[in-house]
């Protein structure tokens, strides 16, 4: 948990008793940190840096908890009201709504008032969907004495709930795939096979992380390209944490010779010039990089997230010159750097970000994306766009801090390119 000072220390352990003495009500609500993925969701520890709390960050668990509180309180006097003998099925059900209710608004009221992170009202959002509504269900299932057969099928309802919930925070995160797709460029001789490794965004490397570099290994890329959220840590523990991360870049440079990586959200330049130095990867910092791969000569362009949107813009036009040999790949975090080309065009554009917006509705696609370009876009995989063909990563990881920890209709991925001559 790293060093804290004793407000601070106070604080940790004033949550802790009161998980404790909230064992029940925390354990279906909260749940605990005893392993990485946690029961029905993972939280990342409250940070603080050099003896300093960060609040936002204790804020954010404080709102989650409070809100919690409202949720189980209402349960409480619902079954309380129900012993008593006044509570008929229809009123329960309504009371177990308003409790519902209650931990919402009181965690939007706490958004909005305080300026938490949307996040942690995304996750509110999801443990009462699949924690208190199954939970509200079963108490008026087990409790009400008189209720309606149209109350009875929709609290019957409400456990399907459970599984889901299972199936999102526990199987689908860990359920890796290998996207496999085929790309004609004209003037490719031999065939060039790319691996593409997005957002692995971990706080270290376990044997998830592992499976997905084993799994990219395996499948005998020419080049690998990296674009951002290698990792998602605090600077205070990156000393200690850095050579895991160095470990897996050195790793794949021994696989495929050639490494590329930009940054993202989560990591930055120096960082990823520390984990990769010595290793034979590069990070590219808004420049071009132009090799050779199978005979065939690649220039590969890649832009800094938060930088000089100027040297961006300059490493776009560069990789989109008409001079430019052979193969070229615009490598960047987000595929809104689309927009940097202006409409002129690459053979590919290169990234990840949007996780595939992390939950996929049937019929609908991802709600968030977190991109502005198209959903269908953004959901991930190859597509043409504005001339250009641009591959969009699901990732191998997932949002963390304060962010729930699932993944639904939206699997976690490692991606193959195969660029092949047009003829």
């Amino acid at each position: 948990m790293g060093q804290v000072d004793a407000v601070a220390g106070r604080h940790l352990q004033l949550e802790l008793r009161f998980e404790h003495a909230l064992d029940v009500h925390v354990k279906f609500s909260l749940g605990h940190l005893l392993d990485e993925r946690g029961y029905v969701l993972h939280f990342d520890p409250p940070a603080a840096r050099s003896g300093r709390i960060v609040w936002p960050v204790l804020l954010n668990y404080y709102a989650i908890g409070a809100a919690v509180i409202v949720g189980a309180a209402s349960g409480a006097a619902c079954v309380r009201w129900i012993r008593s003998g006044v509570g008929s099925g229809s009123a329960v059900f309504r009371a177990a709504a308003a409790g519902i209710a209650g931990s919402l608004l009181f965690s939007a009221g706490g958004f909005v008032v305080t300026g938490l992170d949307g996040f942690t009202l995304i996750h509110v959002v999801y443990l009462v969907l699949v924690v208190g509504v199954p939970l509200a269900g079963a108490i008026v299932l087990t409790f009400a004495r008189e209720r309606s057969r149209a109350i009875t099928a929709l609290c019957l309802a409400a456990q399907l709930a459970i599984p889901v919930g299972i199936y999102a925070t526990h199987i689908e995160p860990f359920w890796l795939r290998t996207d496999s797709v085929e790309l004609s460029v004209a003037g490719v001789g031999d065939p060039i096979r790319v691996g593409v490794l997005a957002d692995l965004q971990t706080t270290e490397i376990g044997s998830y992380e592992n499976e997905a570099v084993d799994r990219l290994i395996e499948a005998a890329p020419d080049m690998v390209l990296i674009p951002g959220d290698l990792y998602q840590f605090d600077e205070d523990v990156f000393d200690e944490r850095a050579p895991q991360f160095s470990e897996v870049i050195q790793r794949l440079v021994d696989a495929a010779s050639t490494v590329l990586l930009v940054s993202g959200n989560t990591d930055t330049v120096a960082g990823l010039r520390a984990i990769t130095e010595g290793t034979g990867a590069r990070v590219l910092d808004n420049e071009v990089e132009t090799l050779v791969v199978n005979g065939n000569v690649v220039s590969v362009g890649g832009t800094t997230l938060f930088s000089d949107e100027r040297e961006a813009r300059r490493v776009a036009e560069q990789l989109s010159d008409g001079d430019q040999a052979g193969v070229r790949i615009f490598l960047a975090h987000k595929p809104d750097a689309i927009e940097l080309l202006e409409g002129r065009s690459v053979d590919l554009l290169v990234s990840g970000h949007t996780h595939g917006g992390q939950v996929s509705l049937p019929f609908f696609g991802p709600p968030l994306t977190l991109s502005d370009v198209p959903r269908h876009v953004a959901a991930g995989g190859l597509h043409e766009l504005d001339g250009t063909a641009v591959y969009v990563s699901t990732g191998v990881g997932r949002e963390r801090d304060n962010a729930p920890q699932l993944r639904f209709g939206v699997r976690p991925s490692i991606g193959i390119i195969d660029l092949v001559g047009d003829s």
